[in-house]
C-alpha cells in the first residue's frame, strides 16, 4: 500500500499492513494507521486540509493527551499549548511537573481548562473509566473535544469486564492481558457499543466516527468524539493540500531498527528536492518559537 502520511506529509508506501490499527506504518514518521486516525479527525474538528506537520500553530489552544507517543505527540507540542502526561502515581503524589504526569481518575487541573483531550487507546488500561469520563468532562471548556480511541468489538453489545475493581485490589475475571508500553499495561475491559453510553453519561454529545482512509494509510476503525454541552461539529473530510513533508530523520532511523528498514529507502530520497523539502516549514517553526 501506497500513499501519503496526514501526520508528516511524507508519500511513499506504508509498512506492516498486516496489523490493523498498529501497522500501515509510515516509513518516515513511524506513525501507525491509528496515530493518522486520530490526526485526521483532529483535521475535520479544526477543518485544517494540510498534514500535521504544516497545521498553523495555535499556542492559544490547550490539549491534553495521556501516554501519547510518536510524532503526532510530538507536533501537537509544537502547535498547541500542549500537555503530554504520563500516569506515574509516585511522580504525581510527589508533585511533580503537572504537566508531565496526571492521573485521569482524579485530575490535578482546574474547571474548564482544555480545549481538547486526546485519549488514544489509553481507556481501557483506566481502572475506573467512569471516574476518568467525569474528570475529562470537567476540565474541558463548554464546547470543549475528547477524541477517543480503544479496542473496539462494532459487534459486541457489552463491555467484557477483564478485571473487578470494585474493591481496593484488582481480581482477575479473565487471563491478564498485557498492551503497549514493552507489553506491560494491564488491559482492564474490552470495550463494546456500550462505550457510547459511558461517554454519554457525564453528558457529553457523542458521535462515533467511522474513519476508512486508504490514500493516507487509515485502516477501518471507530474513532468517538465527545464534545462537552454541544453537539458535535464536524467539517466533511477534504483531500489533503500539497506541501512539504518533515524530514524526520531521528524517527527514519527508528522505523529501520523497529521494522528492519533502510532507513533512507530507495535512493531518489537522497535527491536535493526530498532531502531539503522539510526544511521551510522547520524554519518557520524556528522563527515561531524564538517569537514565542
Amino acid at each position: 500500500m501506497t500513499g501519503r502520511c496526514n501526520v508528516c506529509g511524507w508519500s511513499d508506501r506504508f509498512l506492516r499492513l498486516d496489523r490493523g490499527r498498529e501497522g500501515t506504518v509510515c516509513r518516515n514518521c513511524g506513525s501507525t494507521s491509528r496515530n493518522r486516525a486520530v490526526g485526521h479527525v483532529f483535521a475535520r474538528i479544526l477543518d485544517d486540509d494540510q498534514a500535521v506537520f504544516r497545521w498553523t500553530y495555535r499556542r492559544t489552544t490547550r490539549v491534553l493527551e495521556s501516554s501519547a507517543r510518536g510524532a503526532l505527540a510530538m507536533y501537537f507540542r509544537m502547535k498547541f499549548d500542549y500537555y503530554g502526561t504520563e500516569f506515574d502515581p509516585a511522580k504525581i503524589a510527589a508533585g511533580e511537573d503537572p504537566r508531565a504526569y496526571a492521573d485521569f481518575q482524579k485530575l490535578h487541573y482546574d474547571d474548564e481548562t482544555f480545549d481538547f483531550v486526546v485519549a488514544s487507546d489509553v481507556f481501557e488500561h483506566i481502572r475506573h473509566d467512569a471516574e476518568a469520563m467525569r474528570e475529562v468532562q470537567r476540565v474541558l471548556k463548554t464546547g470543549g473535544y475528547l477524541i477517543l480511541t480503544v479496542p473496539y468489538d462494532e459487534q459486541r453489545a457489552h463491555t467484557i469486564q477483564r478485571v473487578d475493581t470494585s474493591g481496593p485490589t484488582d481480581v482477575h475475571l479473565l487471563p491478564a492481558h498485557y498492551h503497549g508500553g514493552g507489553g506491560h499495561t494491564l488491559a482492564y475491559r474490552e470495550y463494546g457499543r456500550d462505550l457510547i453510553d459511558l461517554m454519554r453519561a457525564p453528558d457529553f454529545f457523542v458521535e462515533q466516527v467511522a474513519v476508512a482512509v486508504p490514500e493516507h494509510g487509515i485502516t477501518p476503525q471507530s474513532v468517538f468524539v465527545g464534545r462537552k454541552d454541544r453537539p458535535v461539529a464536524l467539517h466533511p473530510a477534504r483531500a489533503l493540500r500539497a506541501g512539504s513533508s518533515g524530514p524526520m530523520v531521528p524517527f527514519r532511523l527508528f522505523v529501520a531498527l523497529k521494522y528492519r528498514q533502510h532507513p533512507f529507502g530507495p535512493i531518489r530520497d537522497f535527491c536535493p528536492y526530498n532531502f531539503v523539502r522539510g526544511f521551510p516549514q522547520l524554519y518557520r517553526d524556528a522563527r515561531f518559537a524564538r517569537r514565542s
